[in-house]
C-alpha cells in the first residue's frame, strides 16, 4: 500500500528541468514569471549587491524538484491534482548553485469534497541542497487525488449552471442585452498556494 512508503526516501523520479542555478535559466524563469527584478535581471546590478551576483526568484525552486512541482507516484490510474505547496527559503538560491535534493512521501490525509466525493490528499516533503550540503529550502507539496469517474458525475449536476453562466457572459460581451452591465466571469482557482514568502514576491533576504 501506498501508506507503507511514508517516510521512505525516495531515489527514483522524473528528472528536474534544472540542475543548476544558471544565469540563463535565472533569466528564463524571471521572463516566465513577468518578474523583472535587477537582483535576478541585471547582473551589474546585482553585483552590486551583499550577494555578490545574480540571485535566483523563489519560484526557481519548482524547476528544481518535480516532486516540489507536482509529481507523485502510486495510486495508479486516479487522478491527481497539484495544490499546494508551504515553503520556507533558509538561504537564496544563488548564481552557480548545483542543487541536489531529498524527498519522501510525508502522509495521506482522506478527505471528502463537493467536487469528486472521497478523495487523498498526498503530502510530499522536500530538502534542497547546495554544492557544500547547505541546505536552503524545505517545503511541503500536496497534491489530491481524485476518482475520475466520481468527479465526472459530481459535475453533470452543475452543467445547467454553468451552461447558463455561459450564454449570460456571451449576451453581456456582445450588448445583446440592454441594461445589463458588462461583467468578467473568472472561474475561481482549484490550487491553493501557500508559500512564505510568497513565491512570486521578494524573499526575505
Amino acid at each position: 500500500m501506498l501508506r507503507q512508503l511514508i517516510g521512505v526516501r525516495i531515489t527514483d523520479t522524473v528528472l528536474p528541468w534544472w540542475y543548476e542555478v544558471t544565469r540563463d535559466s535565472i533569466r528564463h524563469n524571471a521572463h516566465g514569471i513577468g518578474d523583472d527584478n535587477a537582483l535576478w535581471c541585471d547582473p551589474d546590478y546585482a553585483a552590486r549587491t551583499k550577494y555578490g551576483g545574480l540571485v535566483a526568484p523563489p519560484s526557481f525552486v519548482f524547476a528544481l524538484n518535480r516532486i516540489l512541482s507536482g509529481y507523485v507516484g502510486g495510486l495508479p490510474g486516479v487522478h491527481a491534482m497539484w495544490s499546494g505547496a508551504d515553503i520556507t527559503w533558509h538561504s537564496p538560491l544563488l548564481l552557480c548553485a548545483r542543487i541536489h535534493c531529498e524527498a519522501d512521501l510525508k502522509d495521506l490525509v482522506e478527505r471528502q469534497t463537493q467536487f469528486a466525493g472521497r478523495c487523498i490528499q498526498q503530502i510530499y516533503h522536500v530538502d534542497l541542497f547546495d554544492q557544500d550540503d547547505n541546505h536552503l529550502v524545505a517545503a511541503d507539496s500536496w497534491c489530491f487525488r481524485t476518482e475520475r469517474d466520481t468527479a465526472r458525475e459530481q459535475g453533470t449536476k452543475y452543467e445547467n449552471s454553468r451552461t447558463s453562466l455561459r450564454r449570460t457572459a456571451r449576451r453581456t460581451s456582445s450588448g445583446s442585452s440592454p441594461g445589463m452591465k458588462r461583467r468578467q466571469c473568472v472561474a475561481p482557482s482549484r490550487a491553493t498556494l501557500k508559500t512564505s514568502p510568497s513565491v512570486m514576491g521578494c524573499p526575505p533576504w
